[in-house]
């Protein structure tokens, strides 16, 4: 991103790009606690200029993470109340969900005990060598690119942690713990404008985003 500042603190229009994310999810009739997870040296910050400035009451506590997702994820785990029966895990920055998805996203978790939000490939892919050359065309009819948000039954994701954790699997994302624990993860069909920011081209598109709707 080019700055000292984590990305989650930039602001895109008026806001922090994790205080817009946060906003969604406090005004979701279907979220009932929300712990926001932070590298270390930052969580005193966001319970500043974050959960307290925006007065965001459904945030139970800001959680130090740890050095990987994966480790982080865990740590956040260990503070949810043992009476949710779900859990929905989301990139701070993507601050365009909705409460639309997150609540499809939770009731496929409800019946099949995981879901994640995805959009369906629309570029050509093509393998290609290292020398730099064209390989082959790889179908794309069956491949999709994940999001967050990712929901699962709340017993389940406990689970699919302890088996990663016995067996040394490292995942990029939650639903690659179920994958290794062998459970099926479904599929909901998400939005381009579900973006993770992660570039500066990325945050110029938001701003353009913000510009033509109101968010």
């Amino acid at each position: 991103m080019g700055s000292t500042t984590p990305k989650q603190f930039l602001r895109i229009g008026d806001r922090e790009i994790l205080a817009r994310t946060l906003a969604v999810f406090e005004s979701c009739d279907a979220i009932s606690e929300v712990w926001v997870i932070v590298a270390t040296e930052y969580t005193a910050e966001c319970q500043k200029t974050i959960v307290e400035r925006y007065g965001l009451q459904k945030i139970r506590g800001v959680v130090a993470g740890g050095p990987t997702r994966q480790a982080s994820v865990w740590r956040g785990l260990q503070h949810v109340s043992e009476d949710v029966e779900l859990v929905i895990v989301h990139d701070g920055v993507r601050p365009f969900v909705t409460e639309l998805l997150i609540c499809q996203i939770l009731e496929r978790a409800a019946q099949d005990g995981s879901a994640i939000a995805a959009v369906p490939l629309k570029d050509t892919l093509k393998r290609v060598s290292a020398g730099g050359e064209v390989e082959m065309t790889v179908p794309r009819d069956s491949l999709w690119r994940i999001q967050t948000p990712q929901a699962f039954q709340h017993g389940l994701l406990r689970a699919a942690f302890q088996h990663a954790w016995h067996h040394g699997v490292e995942a990029t994302d939650e639903a690659g713990l179920l994958e290794a624990l062998g459970h099926p993860v479904k599929i909901v069909e998400s939005f381009e404008h579900n973006i993770k920011v992660t570039t500066k081209d990325d945050l110029v598109w938001c701003e353009t985003f913000l510009r033509y709707h109101a968010c």
